[in-house]
């Protein structure tokens, strides 16, 4: 018996006979040495185990009835020794009949010769479990070789989807707040959940749901994020972001890529909802009076090159305490053990029993898990609530009150990190119904107010000196400075008030008011042509436009009356 033998270079590697005769034993062995093989013996099945723990053969033959542990149950376990790596094992039999050479195969066996064996058919026996094993021993390598690509293309995608949802999610804003319910049928998710606040603390979201799932269906998630938080900031309206995002997906994506989307603004008054569904299942708005469906009435983005101006976006009254569910169709095709989908099993008595004075997330995903179990799906599953409460506004305190169809007053209170991304005019007199009333006097109403409002973050709020901009490279400092400021967080609040008193000709009142220390506000102020030092121009310019402006309270409240002509 050679314990612990290995293959030559050159040899056929190394076989181990198993059987209780030593002459059978040593017939066997002496043929398999002239064949080439390196040979190690064993008497009966528990030393089978035993030098197979020692030195892992490359074939082996096994006699079937042997004291102790026979053959048949020493391949079963031999087999399992080997897991994956396949060692063909001959039986060495004396049965004829079928039955036990069925149980031989059922044991794990390869292949079998029967006593007495003759040296050329021991000979094709070995030639042909090489062959099968050689090609296993391939195939296994392969498929190791494999694995090894797979398990590193897993990592790489999960953190380009680390990465991807850093980039797309990290943007949004008041997530603490809302009920997020995101599961991904891969890696990477073809749902987007994109949330912003307008610079009057508005909020706006959008749910969207690309073609497919997978990297090939979030890989526009990217555009369409860069898009909706750079719009939104700027106040930009619904129909424009959505126009923008529409052309861009449109040009990006192939003919059979689109989006469904579902986008949503909510007024920083708490008092309006402004909504556009393009081939989403429906959103759901819960209110005193019981769930409203808001029904898809677009077409989905990244279809046409333009969007159809009938579809634009729909308006509903909100109250505090109202609640509202969008979804993407994964939730609503999410499918049982069945094959029954949840949209018409659990989802139904979900909505009808949904009050707005409990969230309905809690509910949904209990009904959902337990409908799915261990079911796999198929499409990337989105959800998101929206209760409307103060918390998921902008920090832009809002009070709007409309007295008559074309008069009215509305006022913004922006506070710290705020006070740099304050409302547009535009978007001001949208809140009074004016925007188009008064479009021709929009561009002198915006110069206005920006003079006026950076004047009280800059002198009020950032305590900045005018006289900084008086030597050469005043006006580079001073802007550096301001910068500066900025970056360190502003702390403090200014209210901006807007009034419009109905004409003819019509007035509109803008009031300022800041939280800082005041100044001087009685040093006259010199006419716009006199003036030059180079600071002053801005203030005196409103005054060149307005009816009048005047400051009160130290200087930390101004107000200017400008008139319709």
């Amino acid at each position: 018996m050679n314990d612990g033998l290995t293959a030559a270079p050159g040899n056929r590697g190394l076989a181990l006979v198993v059987d209780d005769e030593s002459a059978n034993r040593l017939v066997l062995a002496t043929m398999l040495r002239r064949e080439g093989f390196q040979v190690m013996e064993a008497a009966n099945g528990e030393q089978a185990l035993e030098r197979f723990g020692e030195t892992r053969p490359d074939i082996i033959f096994m006699d079937v009835m042997m004291p102790g542990m026979g053959g048949l149950e020493a391949t079963r376990q031999l087999k399992i020794l080997s897991d994956t790596d396949f060692v063909p094992i001959i039986f060495l039999t004396a049965l004829h009949d079928d039955q036990s050479l069925v149980r031989c195969i059922e044991s794990g066996g390869d292949d079998f010769l029967s006593k007495p064996f003759s040296f050329n058919v021991v000979k094709s026996r070995i030639v042909a479990m090489e062959r099968v094993r050689d090609l296993h021993r391939h195939i296994a390598a392969k498929s190791r070789m494999l694995a090894g690509l797979l398990e590193i293309d897993r990592q790489e995608q999960m953190l380009a989807e680390r990465i991807f949802s850093h980039a797309v999610n990290d943007r949004n804003v008041a997530a603490d707040h809302l009920g997020i319910l995101m599961r991904p049928a891969s890696t990477f998710n073809g749902d987007v959940l994109l949330s912003q606040h307008l610079p009057d603390g508005s909020l706006r979201v959008l749910l969207g749901d690309f073609t497919g799932h997978g990297l090939s269906a979030a890989i526009g998630a990217l555009p369409v994020a860069d898009v909706f938080h750079a719009m939104t900031r700027k106040g930009v309206i619904d129909e424009v972001v959505l126009e923008e995002i529409n052309r861009k997906l449109y040009r990006l994506l192939p003919a059979d890529r689109f989006m469904c989307a579902f986008m949503a603004t909510f007024s920083v008054t708490g008092d309006e909802l402004r909504w556009w569904n393009g081939g989403m299942p429906d959103g759901w708005l819960c209110q005193a009076d019981g769930v409203h469906p808001m029904t898809s009435h677009a077409l989905p983005l990244g279809i046409l090159p333009e969007l159809s101006h009938g579809d634009a976006p729909r308006r509903r009254v909100l109250r505090k305490g109202d609640r509202v569910l969008l979804v993407t169709d994964g939730l609503m095709d999410a499918q049982d053990v069945a094959g029954r989908i949840f949209g018409q099993a659990g989802w139904p008595a979900l909505i009808a029993g949904w009050r707005r004075e409990h969230s309905l997330l809690g509910p949904l995903l209990a009904s959902l898990d337990a409908h799915c179990a261990d079911t796999d799906q198929q499409d990337d599953i989105g959800a998101v609530e929206i209760p409307l409460t103060g918390e998921i506004f902008g920090g832009a305190d809002l009070g709007f009150n409309r007295s008559t169809p074309t008069g009215g007053a509305c006022s913004v209170l922006l506070r710290d990190g705020r006070l740099a991304q304050p409302p547009s005019m535009a978007q001001l007199l949208d809140m009074l119904g004016l925007a188009q009333a008064l479009a021709d006097h929009l561009n002198i109403l915006e110069t206005i107010f920006h003079e006026l409002y950076t004047n009280a973050l800059d002198h009020g709020i950032l305590r900045l000196p005018s006289w900084m901009k008086a030597t050469t490279d005043g006006f580079s400092a001073y802007y550096m400075e301001r910068e500066c400021r900025l970056a360190a967080g502003p702390v403090g609040s200014i209210r901006v008030d807007i009034c419009h008193e109905p004409g003819p000709p019509g007035t509109i009142r803008i009031s300022i008011t800041d939280s800082g220390l005041g100044f001087d506000h009685d040093k006259p102020c010199e006419p716009l042509g006199a003036s030059v030092k180079p600071w002053g121009r801005g203030i005196a310019l409103v005054r060149e436009l307005c009816e009048s402006v005047n400051y009160y309270n130290q200087g930390t409240q101004v107000e200017a009356v400008y008139r319709c002509v």
